[in-house]
Parts: C-alpha cells; structure tokens; sequence
C-alpha cells in the first residue's frame, strides 16, 4: 500500500499513530473507533483537518472493514463531517452539539443516581478510579483526569444496570467531551472542583440522599455551560 500524502493540513496520520497497537484476538472496529474518537475528543486531531478511510485505515494498519466501522461511527456522531469539493474533515465546535451532549448526559445522570440511592448498591468498584482522579488533580493531568472520569460514570451506569444507556449518550456527547477537554487545559482549578464534586456525590448517594444526588450531579454536569455566553 502507498504511503498516503500528508493532508491539507499538513497532519501526518502515519506518524502520529506510529505507536498505536490493537488486541487482533478481539474485533477491531469497535478499538479502531474508540482510537480515534479519543484523539479527536482530545483535540490532538485538531478540528478541520482533512481525514479519509484509506489514509487512516494505512496509519493504523488495519484493513477496511474495520475501519469502516469506525467510520461510520465517527460520521454519525458528527465528529467527522463532509463538506462539498473539501472532503470529509474533524468536525469543528459546534455550541449545539455541546449542549445537546450536555442535556442528554444531564438527564441519563440524574436518572443513574436516582437508581443508586434507592437501591444503595455497593459502590467500592469506584474506589481504584477515585485515586486515579486523586493522582491526575495532584500531577494536574487533564487528560489522565478525562480518562479516568469516563471510567467512573461508565462505572455508576453499570451499577445502575444502565450500560446500554451509556452508550448511547456517548455517541452524542463527542463535542461536549471535546469542549470539556479544552477547558480543562485552560482552566487549572477545575480538575479539584470536580474531584470534589464526585467526593460528594458518592456521600450523597452512600446516604441514599436523592435530591442532594441529582442536585450534585446536575451542577457537575452543567459546569461547563457557565463558558458559554447566555
């Protein structure tokens, strides 16, 4: 396969993924799409560069049915968009796919918590994430911080027996993440703020106190909308 040309943007997909490794004993579609979903949640892919199947399916050495997979995916998420005579590109901010993502996680959190409180379901699965999050505030890792707090509220919707769930908000909170990530970076106090609030709502929800829980919950979901103009 020939080696792919860097794109209009200069980004050069071969070598950025160089070190990029999947497990081939599982499907690869589903490792692919959480890949490169990741990296343009990060904005390490930055918004508007050039992307294509080939060119991508090259860089991570996979064949094109994977790829496609993740594609697709990508496309249906808008984080990926087509524009006429440009190509397919990252998709750039959009204010409304991040409120959208903020609505739809607002109200499946709150949902999640509600099931919590009643059912005072055992909640040390979340202590090994909780000092992830206490390690990445101390080093103010952003993107470790990201990381493992997608870890933890995926975690509270297994326990609520919620997964599938989950998944679905996922696939609509792609610019929201990307946004939160952003500011995260800027916005050096907000990795503890956020700790804390997750501090607090596992007393809330260790309490079975509901309207405390859904109040937590929803400023800490919410937090992000204080950026954005009225």
């Amino acid at each position: 396969m020939p080696r792919p040309r860097k794109n209009a943007e200069n980004f050069d997909f071969v070598d950025f993924f160089k070190a990029v490794t999947f497990d081939r004993t599982k499907p690869l579609g589903p490792q692919v799409y959480s890949e490169v979903r990741l990296q343009i949640v990060l904005s390490n892919i930055p918004p508007e560069t050039q992307v294509n199947e080939p060119v991508l399916s090259h860089a991570l050495n996979v064949s094109r049915t994977p790829m496609r997979y993740a594609y697709q995916k990508l496309i249906s998420e808008q984080l990926i968009v087509s524009r006429p005579r440009s190509g397919s590109m990252v998709a750039g901010h959009s204010e409304k796919l991040i409120r959208d993502g903020i609505i739809i996680r607002r109200a499946l959190e709150r949902e999640i918590v509600r099931i919590l409180c009643i059912s005072q379901v055992d909640l040390t699965p979340l202590d090994p994430i909780l000092k992830e999050q206490r390690d990445a505030v101390q080093e103010q890792d952003h993107v470790a911080y990201f990381k493992a707090d997608e870890r933890f509220h995926k975690m509270l919707a297994k326990l609520a027996d919620l997964s599938v769930a989950w998944k679905l908000a996922l696939a609509a909170k792609g610019h929201t993440d990307r946004a939160r990530l952003s500011l995260m970076s800027k916005d050096s106090s907000r990795l503890n703020r956020a700790f804390t609030e997750h501090i607090e709502l596992i007393v809330a929800l260790e309490t079975g106190n509901n309207t405390q829980a859904e109040t937590l919950i929803s400023r800490h979901v919410d937090a992000i909308l204080q950026y954005f103009p009225e």
